[in-house]
């Protein structure tokens, strides 16, 4: 049966509106089913109303349009003050293939994301490590982000994906709900994005999660790890839906990763995991990176270009710290840790921590607080005015659930030390930076 004859013409709209979709870098809270019988305009969780999207999920057929946008600005540091707009329009389709079409814990699923906009770092003239307008990037194309398939079996013990994925749809930390990047999404792929591809880039690839028991999963994934992925060209194969590559791939990510995630009012996830990539070549090409490592004690200099196999290890944990109402009211809090192959990598570890709280006002249960502080390290290797700098971030936030549909979160950064020591590429000194910022969320 069609999507087109599932729709019917009264609900035609709801296969292509919907609100409430996953991201791996703009946190979305996926609104409720079935859809609340009182519809009013302030209050119900998507712009444009129902449109039948409800009978829709009862068919096994789940659709989300959503759009994400951060308007920046710099009043200090960098060359100049300057303003930037980015953000995603992404489109979600989940197909209950049980539902639709009688096998047993199978699912089908795509996005497709569309980014646009500007690079507040480049139009300010700050050299940070890390975006301080996180959803920039990969270019201002179309991409598709995820084309799977996911099968449950053993009483659902054992998961299996496979087609293009993000890597931090099944690994890492999969949360943004700061703007400035060392706070959001997967750490290995912030400092090691030369060969770990954060949404919206996709690798084909296979995953596998086991759960032991309730609490306990352990997950491994192997992808195709090819810069390829990486073009920002429309008429490029890798950004076109589906279509296999022609080119060989620079070698093959693993990634494990151990998942405890305690249940009870006070939930959490706590990650464990590490990966590798057996490529020879050194974090992607990123300016100023290591060539040759000096010699010491009688062993000759070594050229790094020589050395096969990148690597790192990393922790996150997500843990809710108090129970304050009937829903998500209370404290919440983050750490993030990863560590890269000091012999590759030019950014070798990133820290992120910080605190959430939802309910701040007992007349506004939905609006939240956060702050966060974080540290991105430059290799002491390195062939830069930074080498051995650490990039220090400091973030604070109020979201304010304006509407059942849109939220809005105003944001202020103060960025340490931008690159490592605050050297740009000319290696002129720059000043710390404020960034005041204005996330917006809608569900379509």
């Amino acid at each position: 049966m069609t999507t087109a004859r599932l729709c019917g013409v009264g609900v035609v709209l709801s296969c292509l509106l919907s609100g409430g979709a996953y991201a791996a870098d703009l946190p979305t809270k996926a609104p409720p089913v079935p859809y609340p019988s009182a519809d009013d305009f302030w209050t119900r969780p998507y712009l444009f109303g129902d449109l039948g999207r409800t009978r829709l999920k009862e068919m096994g057929i789940s659709l989300a349009l959503t759009l994400g946008d951060e308007a920046v600005t710099n009043v200090s540091g960098g060359s100049r003050n300057a303003s930037a707009n980015a953000g995603q329009l992404w489109f979600e389709a989940k197909f209950d293939m049980e539902k639709l079409a009688g096998i047993k814990g199978g699912m089908f699923a795509f996005t497709y994301v569309d980014r646009f906009g500007d690079n507040l770092n480049t139009e300010a003239g700050i050299p940070a490590l890390q975006l301080t307008n996180e959803v920039y990037g990969r270019g201002n194309i179309a991409r598709l982000t995820e084309f799977y398939w996911q099968q449950k079996l053993f009483d659902d013990r054992l998961v299996l994906k496979g087609g293009r994925l993000p890597v931090g749809g099944d690994f890492f930390f999969g949360l943004c709900e700061f703007i400035n990047l060392t706070f959001c999404g997967g750490q290995p792929g912030n400092i090691q994005g030369g060969y770990i591809f954060n949404w919206p880039v996709s690798q084909w690839g296979g995953v596998a999660h086991y759960n032991i028991t309730k609490e306990l999963q352990i997950s491994v994934g192997v992808y195709d790890a090819n810069p390829q992925y990486l073009t920002t060209s429309d008429a490029g194969i890798y950004a076109a839906p589906g279509i296999p590559s022609s080119h060989p791939g620079s070698g093959v990510l693993v990634p494990v990763e151990l998942v405890y995630a305690p249940s009870g009012p006070l939930n959490g996830t706590w990650r464990f995991g590490g990966w590798y990539d057996n490529a020879s070549t050194i974090d992607g090409g990123l300016p100023g990176i290591i060539t040759v490592i000096p010699g010491v004690g009688g062993v000759p200099d070594q050229n790094i270009g020589d050395q096969r196999g990148r690597y790192g290890v990393y922790e996150s944990i997500l843990q809710r710290l108090t129970v304050e109402g009937p829903k998500a009211q209370g404290w919440y809090t983050f750490l993030n840790t990863s560590v890269a192959d000091h012999r590759t990598a030019y950014q070798d570890y990133q820290i992120a921590w910080g605190v959430k709280h939802t309910g701040t006002f007992s007349f506004r249960p939905e609006d939240e607080v956060g702050f966060a502080v974080g540290t991105t390290h430059v290799n002491s290797a390195a062939l830069t005015p930074n080498a051995g700098g650490n990039e220090v971030p400091i973030e604070a936030w109020y979201g304010w659930q304006a509407t059942g549909w849109m939220n809005l979160k105003f944001d202020a950064q103060y960025v340490i030390n931008p690159g490592g020591r605050g050297f740009n590429a000319a290696g002129v000194k720059t000043d710390n930076a404020w960034v005041f910022g204005l996330r917006t969320v809608v569900h379509f």
